[in-house]
């Protein structure tokens, strides 16, 4: 409630500030019969709304208590769940077990013996059973007090009503002043039981407080009160206006640090109510008082009559009758949900039990307000704008987290952060300027180490050209006659080396000398291999395809298919392509069409691969050859638990030991690593993972944070709904991948798309929807109108929109998405049927019924499952079903359709932090068939 009064008086207590004066409401009283029920051992007595068993009274919260009233009134008929929900809960908004839950605490509060007389009549609703007499015991007041100003104060009389300050359906809350003294004191009138049983509760938890506070005066000062006679009310000292009110005065006159200073306040009385076990459970500006002006206000937290006592023995270890409060919750109040809904933290909306975290959010709110000048405004989406410390902006996410996991876990927390804020910024600032420090100190590393790839490349090549002369060298002792053609080919291949490769990074050779990267290095000397070995066809495919690998290796895929291509072609006019060599430039180009999204032309050749490595297959090579060829394709298709056993099989074809096959080696490990996330190995993959760290960390005389950092990335699936060990996983890798491979690589890339799906899952749609973005926008730049993955990233990023409550701005994309993949890789391709899926929970949402029936009749849950296997796809693709039907108005089959499908969703959705939107729609639509 909130009232005000501006008057220079001594503070001490309660509310009070100052619409104008109110116009008084004297109306007739309007009374009905009230009656006492007895069944079995249990006496119901409606004028005291009090429930007693065996002779003792039972507490029980007012609307359990409602829900007995009415069925007692209606004894032995059956009662439905609407009819309940309807007179007890009316105009409220409920969660979906709020009545059975009442239900139960009903019959916990009866007792075995009585518990039975409530009946449950399956799918309807429900009964009060057996024997029930009735005795008429008076009247109850429903109406309004017939209270003016200038009249005495009901029991006071030495008081005078001055002025109304408030008014609600239970209660009126008036200004009284003492006419010689003037003092001014507040008084709240019950209008009814069930703020009487709110005053109550409210003197019984300021008792509490006044006892076992350090500083009393950080709460209202409560005086009297009367719980005797009619009109039963609450007398309180005057406290000052309200916050709200207090604001409009002298709120724009206090900079940052006083209003930080004033929030603190609130936050350290806070903090002390739950130091002695109370919740207020109705933080708001109107439950705020703070006396003074803006130089050196005081503020007092008033109104616990929604209060909660955490620890129910607290009061009788401090001697305090229990008034109004519940033996069994300690006085939880009517409802989870009774405060004001802008102040009420989300996990109390779906019948969570109020926390301390509970009262952190509402402070959250109230900080929020006090900072932006807006006091009594919700914080909307964008807020951020509004706060320009980025440290405050990160003090209120972490107090209005909708997460109560993750929000801070207590007022003190929140008040130690703030004061703590200049020496925060301090250590802001030099964790910046380190890591700006740290950042030139990298660029600087990352200039010498990009050197060293080229070194190792060059090394390789020359090991190469050293094998092949020493190869050439034993050939001529053999053959003299060969002799002289051989000796040209090692002088080519050592002038390819020392001149094409080598010099490439002399100062006196390249304008950029040092600084030359491998792609420069690799493109120059990519343009002189024709020269250098025109007249060796064998040792120029050697090249050509060694090139292709490098070049795939940097992402550069047009480049890479056309080394590969004139490896094969070299082969096929000088020899045969079912060698080694030509086998292994076969294998290169299936990997590298498959990576440019030419998925057929990448099965033609992973065919011809197999079908010319047939006669090979005992021999350890061929069959490693072909296994990795076929797990590229698979990953790349999603296919992913059938990837597991071809990667298997090409690593294990693999030997260890043997350093030339190491990086090799390294790249499939990596793989597999994904895969068994992606195939729902996820112990397994964490296995893997930490075992290639392991082993990196130990190699000597090698720099391994790349691998290290891309063992991370590659990880990241594998850590399941645990969103801080896959951050952390990402913040670890992203600057290494950075610096090593740059933002264009498709390592970068697929890190990004993790951080979205970190932010997915949290429900933090602005981030999800930058990266989706990003992902999209840097996909499609590197890979082309022509490629699967530009369209499946634009899948994600209608996901995205979708998920976040905007089908309108997804509904493009999906489209977009669905034709493309549709073309691309055909309907039953497992990146188009998610596509399909997207699209139609869009179409559904956005009323577009027949379009999303004919995209649900595509669906094939197989393959959905096959790709990323939940267990959940029928259920899912059944979902969909039920809402066309709902939308259809075919009744009976979408409500047997949605409730199958529910069953098998519910169990996995409801535990997560952000339920996913076909969920959310599938139970909006069963709601609608009731």
């Amino acid at each position: 409630m909130g009232w005000t009064r501006r008057s220079a008086v001594a503070p001490g207590g309660l509310m009070a500030g100052p619409p104008p004066l109110s116009t008084l409401l004297v109306s007739v009283p309007m009374e009905k019969s009230a009656f006492s029920y007895r069944f079995g051992s249990a006496e119901f007595d409606e004028a005291r709304f009090e429930l007693r068993v065996a002779g003792l009274p039972v507490e029980v919260e007012r609307r359990a208590l409602e829900v007995l009233d009415y069925l007692l009134r209606h004894a032995g008929e059956v009662v439905t769940k609407d009819e309940l929900l309807r007179e007890v809960w009316a105009g409220r908004v409920t969660v979906d077990k709020v009545l059975p839950n009442a239900i139960n605490k009903l019959r916990r509060a009866l007792g075995e013996t009585n518990a039975g007389h409530i009946a449950t009549q399956a799918r309807i609703g429900y009964r009060l059973d057996g024997p029930v007499t009735r005795t008429a015991v008076g009247r109850q007041f429903t109406s309004p007090l017939e209270l003016a100003a200038g009249q005495p104060v009901p029991g006071r009389a030495n008081f005078a009503l001055l002025e109304q300050l408030g008014r609600t359906a239970g209660s009126e809350v008036w200004l009284g002043e003492h006419p010689k003294t003037h003092e001014l004191r507040v008084y709240k009138f019950a209008l009814d039981t069930t703020r009487l049983r709110a005053l109550k509760r409210e003197v019984t938890l300021l008792r509490l407080l006044q006892d076992g506070l350090e500083d009393p005066s950080r709460v209202v000062d409560v005086l009297d009160w009367n719980f005797e006679t009619t009109p039963f009310f609450l007398e309180c000292r005057y406290g000052g206006p309200t916050l709200a009110a207090w604001a409009d005065e002298h709120l724009a006159a206090l900079d940052q640090p006083a209003r930080l200073a004033l929030f603190l306040q609130i936050a350290d009385a806070v903090a002390a109510a739950h130091a002695v076990g109370v919740l207020h459970k109705d933080l708001k500006p109107a439950n705020v008082l703070v006396w003074g002006g803006a130089a050196a206000p005081q503020v007092r937290l008033t109104d616990f009559g929604s209060g909660h006592l955490m620890e129910s023995d607290r009061l009788e270890q401090l001697g305090i009758t229990r008034l109004g409060m519940t033996v069994e919750d300690g006085g939880a109040g009517d409802d989870a949900t009774s405060g004001t809904p802008l102040y009420v933290a989300p996990e109390l909306f779906v019948g969570h039990v109020p926390t301390v975290r509970s009262d952190v959010y509402a402070l959250g709110v109230l900080l929020y307000q006090l900072l932006s000048g807006r006091v009594g405004q919700p914080m909307a989406p964008g807020w951020e704008a509004e706060i320009e410390d980025e440290l405050l902006r990160e003090d209120l996410r972490l107090a209005t987290d909708g997460n109560p996991l993750r929000r801070l876990a207590g007022a003190d927390e929140l008040a130690d952060r703030l004061r703590r804020l200049d020496e925060r910024h301090v250590a802001l600032r030099a964790r910046r300027e380190a890591d700006e420090t740290l950042r030139r100190d990298r660029e600087l590393l990352a200039r010498t180490e990009a050197r060293r790839p080229i070194v190792r490349a060059l090394f390789a090549v020359l090991v190469l050209g050293v094998a092949v002369a020493i190869w050439l060298q034993q050939e001529a002792v053999q053959a003299r006659n060969a002799a002289r053609v051989e000796l040209q080919r090692a002088i080519a291949l050592t002038r390819f080396l020392t001149e094409d490769l080598i010099g490439r990074v002399n100062p006196l050779v390249s304008a950029k000398g040092a600084d030359t990267t491998l792609r420069e290095v690799l493109t120059s000397a990519r343009d002189r291999v024709g020269t250098r070995f025109g007249a060796q066809p064998e040792t120029e495919a050697v090249i050509h395809q060694s090139l292709a690998a490098m070049f795939s290796a940097i992402d550069l895929l047009p480049d890479a298919e056309k080394e590969a291509r004139s490896a094969l072609a070299l082969l096929e006019h000088s020899t045969s392509t079912s060698d080694h060599q030509g086998l292994q430039a076969r294998a290169v180009l299936a990997r590298v069409l498959s990576r440019l999204g030419r998925r057929d032309e990448a099965a033609q050749q992973l065919e011809t691969l197999e079908r010319l490595s047939a006669p090979l297959k005992d021999e350890p090579h061929a069959r490693q050859r072909v296994a990795m060829t076929r797990s590229a394709l698979l990953v790349d298709r999603n296919e992913f638990a059938k990837a597991v056993e071809e990667l298997r099989a090409a690593i294990d074809g693999m030997d260890p030991a043997e350093p030339s096959v190491t990086a090799l080696r390294d790249l499939l490990r990596l793989d597999l690593i994904h895969s068994l996330a992606m195939a729902g190995k996820l112990d397994e993959a964490n296995e893997a993972g930490r075992q290639l760290i392991e082993e990196a960390r130990g190699r000597k005389q090698q720099d391994n944070e790349l691998l290290i950092a891309l063992t991370r990335l590659a990880m990241t699936r594998a850590q399941g709904e645990d969103h801080a060990a896959v951050e952390q996983l990402l913040l670890q890798a992203r600057p290494v991948i950075e610096a090593r491979l740059g933002q264009s690589h498709s390592r970068h890339i697929t890190l990004l798309n993790e951080l979205m799906g970190v932010a997915f899952r949290r429900g933090d749609w602005p981030r999800a929807r930058e990266y989706a973005q990003q992902v999209h926008e840097r996909a499609r730049a590197k890979l082309g109108d022509a490629h699967p993955l530009t369209y499946v990233t634009m899948v994600n990023w209608a996901r995205v929109e979708n998920e976040a409550g905007q089908p309108a701005q997804a509904l493009d994309k999906a489209r977009l998405a669905q034709q493309q993949l549709n073309r691309l890789v055909g309907p039953k391709g497992p990146q188009t049927q998610d596509a399909i899926f997207v699209l139609a929970l869009v179409e559904l949402q956005l009323g577009h019924t027949v379009r999303a029936q004919a995209l649900i009749d595509q669906l094939d849950a197989e393959v959905l499952e096959a790709t990323r296997a939940t267990g959940n796809w029928p259920a899912g693709i059944d979902a969909l079903r039920g809402v066309a039907m709902q939308q259809r108005g075919e009744t009976a089959a979408a409500r047997k359709t949605l409730d199958s499908a529910l069953a098998v969703i519910s169990a996995d959705e409801e535990s997560l932090d952000q339920p996913g939107r076909i969920y959310l729609v599938a139970k909006a639509a069963r709601e609608k068939l009731r």
